[in-house]
């Protein structure tokens, strides 16, 4: 089952919808209609002069709150293409957003404006929209002012969280590119996530000294994000001046489309290899793994041919690919093989196995020649 499904393309851009997005939905309705004489408190619109549900109003502000937050990751991907920098999707889920760009700029100023875009926009929906809200004309429904007023609340302290310094924020990446128009960008990134670390904690004793575990929660995701920007940095700096042919392998083993899953199974176990690139006609037309076996029931090995089950989205790379960029892929997709093409002709195969050598050995060679000098 696929995590994440499509809705739909805004500039040619994927949007995406994590199903942990369906599950905390509901929970925001809930949480604005619950507090809806709170938020009416914040403004000059009384209570009774509002004529839908609570509950109805909290699920309009919840579904704009995300409709902001698809706007702040839409920014980044426009910023980001005019730098020559493609975004795969903007995904919306429990987190928020992620616009998932594909490379992060060389260029420590081409990064800050990337980075930045999307808190100005947020900035400007907010103030844009608290303005409107707060001088409507009186015949607007008051219902109507209310979601206007709160979304410009919502779309300013979205801009300000954004820009904490601190990863995986904005803020953290906009921090990161003043660092690195001083020194390198793996030193510039180990100082941010320090930073974030930093954020995290005070995030976390404060929430939980004051018993907000939300603070707590924040705190957790803060310090994981940290972690995770600087190893990508030091998985970077490990796999830098090598190509995806320096360890990929090049007499691959496949398998033909109608063979039948039984006869797959005893290859995997033979050869000990838990996936296959699939073949017909002499030509490459899917990949069967391990797991695309464990779909069926075994009494039905003997008469389902690999076709059958076989995954018909090929995801591929260059021999002379950056290592790098393999890796983003398998991570980016979660798979565990990408087969090397050249003008639609199978020249090899490269697995997270192979990456995970390539980082090790340059682990090793880091510490030998630093025990050298």
């Amino acid at each position: 089952m696929k995590s994440s499904f499509t809705v739909g393309h805004l500039f040619g851009i994927p949007v995406k919808i994590h199903v942990s997005l369906l599950i905390i939905l509901p929970f925001f309705a809930w949480a604005f209609g619950s507090n809806i004489i709170y938020l009416t408190e914040n403004t000059d619109i009384a209570r009774r002069q509002l004529l839908l549900n609570p509950y109805l109003l909290g699920f309009i502000m919840a579904v704009i709150l995300f409709i902001s937050i698809l706007l702040h990751e839409l920014a980044h991907s426009l910023v980001a293409r005019t730098k020559d920098v493609e975004t795969t999707d903007i995904t919306l889920m429990l987190f928020g957003g992620l616009a998932n760009i594909e490379e992060i700029s060389k260029d420590p100023k081409d990064e800050m404006k990337i980075a930045a875009s999307g808190p100005l926009t947020s900035l400007a929906i907010g103030v844009i929209s608290y303005f409107v809200g707060t001088f409507a004309p009186n015949f607007i429904l008051e219902d109507l002012r209310l979601v206007i007023v709160y979304t410009g609340q919502l779309n300013i302290f979205l801009a300000i969280f954004n820009l904490l310094p601190a990863f995986p924020s904005d803020g953290g990446r906009i921090l990161r590119a003043l660092i690195a128009q001083r020194t390198s960008f793996r030193r510039a990134t180990e100082i941010a996530s320090r930073v974030g670390k930093v954020f995290a904690w005070v995030f976390g004793i404060f929430g939980f000294i004051s018993g907000n575990f939300l603070l707590v929660f924040i705190a957790f995701f803060i310090y994981i994000g940290a972690s995770q920007e600087h190893q990508f940095s030091n998985i970077k700096s490990a796999l830098s001046n090598l190509k995806v042919k320096d360890l990929m392998t090049r007499e691959v083993k496949t398998v033909p489309a109608n063979m039948s899953v039984h006869r797959l199974i005893e290859k995997m176990f033979n050869d000990k290899h838990s996936g296959f690139p699939v073949f017909r006609d002499d030509k490459v037309v899917g990949i069967v793994t391990m797991e695309d076996a464990q779909k069926i029931p075994q009494d039905e090995y003997s008469n389902t041919p690999v076709q059958a089950i076989m995954n018909q989205e090929i995801h591929s790379v260059k021999a002379d690919d950056e290592l790098y960029e393999a890796f983003k892929l398998l991570f980016q997709k979660d798979i565990g093989r990408l087969l090397v093409m050249e003008d639609n002709e199978l020249k090899g195969i490269i697995t997270r196995s192979d990456v995970m050598t390539g980082i090790r050995v340059r682990e090793l060679e880091n510490i030998n020649g630093a025990e050298a000098e």
